[in-house]
Formats: structure tokens, sequence, C-alpha cells
């Protein structure tokens, strides 16, 4: 079975958990956290990956860097991962979960690039643009691009808007990519 597969099982299972728990938030949660330290720290990764180290302390580095800091499921869930030898799995695994989260509340991510930091009004407008288009909830991620030149580019789903000058400009060069010294004969 592919590891896509599998993390979406699992993170399904988790879901369906924690919501007959009612804490699809803290669970939430704690994977958005068990991503960002997986994406930031290399070490974790490496761990994870590593075949060499023995699944007990494996578990000793979860318990001594989670047990305190996420909710009992999430951390119980991760320690059947182990056991289970599907920890290289953990950030999918994660992913997919607030995958889950997200449909089931109806949230949609866009990303927001600008040349420079956006005004806050210019933000509000495109969400509730987006919120009454879209008919859901959005979250939004702000990042600076400098090499956009001027506007903006607009990321959700599996579209993109991009209103900057980069690509006008671009664009132009394309249009009038021609010649005037090149011989005809």
């Amino acid at each position: 079975m592919r590891p896509g597969r599998i993390a979406g099982r699992y993170a399904k299972a988790l879901f369906e958990l924690a919501g007959e728990q009612n804490l699809l938030e803290a669970v939430h949660n704690d994977m958005v956290q068990l991503k960002n330290i997986c994406e930031s720290n290399k070490d974790f990764r490496h761990l994870l990956e590593s075949p060499i180290i023995s699944q007990g302390k494996k578990i000793a580095v979860f318990k001594a860097v989670f047990f305190d800091n996420i909710n009992l499921m999430s951390y119980r869930f991760l320690e059947i991962i182990i056991k289970k030898r599907r920890e290289v799995l953990v950030a999918e695994i994660a992913q997919e979960f607030i995958n889950l989260y997200n449909d089931f509340l109806n949230i949609k991510n866009v990303v927001l690039k600008t040349a420079t930091k956006a005004n806050d009004t210019l933000v509000v407008q495109l969400k509730n643009i987006l919120k009454e288009q879209l008919k859901a909830n959005i979250e939004m991620v702000e990042t600076v691009n400098p090499a956009l030149v001027g506007g903006f580019v607009l990321t959700y789903e599996d579209r993109q808007y991009d209103a900057s000058i980069r690509r006008n400009i671009n664009r132009l060069k394309k249009e009038y990519n021609i010649n005037i010294y090149e011989s005809k004969f």
C-alpha cells in the first residue's frame, strides 16, 4: 500500500476517535505542532527515519518531548504509530489529519504572496470576497516576495490568481520578443 493511503487511514482513525471523545480541537492543535516540528527540525526527522534507533529509544524521546506538551490521546496515538513501525509517516499523518479537520469545518487555506507587506484592509477584503465565493471559512497565510515587484499572487486549492507586475512584465517580454534586425530573406 502507498504511504499516502496508509497515512490517510491512520489520520482518519485518529480523527474519528477524537470526534467521539470531543477532542478534535486539542488533537488538531497537537497535529499542527507535530507537523511544524517535523518540518523545522532535521534531527527529529532523522530520528523518525532511522532504522538503527530502537522502538524503545524512539518512544522514550517522544515521551520526553511530547508527554507533557500534547493531549494524552495524541501521545498514545504516537506510541501506537511507533509500535507499528510507521513513525516515518508521522508528518504525513499529521498533515492528513489537518486536511480532514479543515474539510470537516469547511476551512480553506489560502496563500497570499505580495511584493511588500499587504495592508490589513486589503487582506480583510480578500478574505471576505473568497469567503463569499468559496462559501467557506478562510485561513490566509501571507508571504512577502520582493521579486513580484508589485501586485499579488493568490493561491488556494489547485488554483492560482496571479495579478503581479512580474507576470505582466514576463507576458510583455514574450509578446514583444521580436528581433527587428533579423533578416527575412
